[in-house]
């Protein structure tokens, strides 16, 4: 088995309180609204599992894999171009209306793998933090950890 290689996005700031985030992002299905709407086809999801397709990468799952409240989350994703790869998202609280984010991705690569893919996958953390910080759909997360 190839070593895993991890890589590490910057620290990110969002408009919404850890809590919230933490809710939102542990609810496979609100993964929908932050895909880009002309990228993704076929797409599936329940509370802790979302499948789609894109044509970048072909079919795409990912699954909830730990959680510990409000602070890490860690999902399991695979495709066919990246094969299996572990997703952690850290949180931490900055106010009631502010956390900071940071994602790592671990990849089991092969040293030829890694050379093809060398430091693409640290700009794909980047343009993935810069989507996050930009997203505009916080007032629908603020508010989530609050049962109906």
């Amino acid at each position: 088995m190839s070593p895993m290689t991890t890589f590490t996005s910057r620290r990110g700031e969002v408009p919404c309180g850890d809590s919230d985030l933490y809710a939102f992002l542990t609810d496979m299905r609100n993964f929908r609204s932050v895909l880009p709407e002309d990228t993704v086809t076929d797409w599936e999801a329940t509370e802790d599992r979302c499948s789609f397709r894109t044509d970048g990468a072909g079919r795409v799952t990912v699954s909830l894999s730990e959680a510990m409240p409000h602070s890490e989350i860690t999902y399991d994703a695979e495709s066919f171009l990246t094969g299996k790869v572990k997703v952690r998202v850290s949180l931490e609280f900055i106010s009631g209306m502010r956390s900071a984010v940071r994602i790592d991705a671990g990849l089991n690569m092969n040293p030829l793998l890694r050379m093809l893919v060398g430091d693409s996958a640290g700009k794909y953390l980047e343009t993935l933090m810069d989507l996050i910080e930009t997203y505009d759909g916080y007032e629908k997360v603020r508010g989530c950890n609050q049962s109906p």
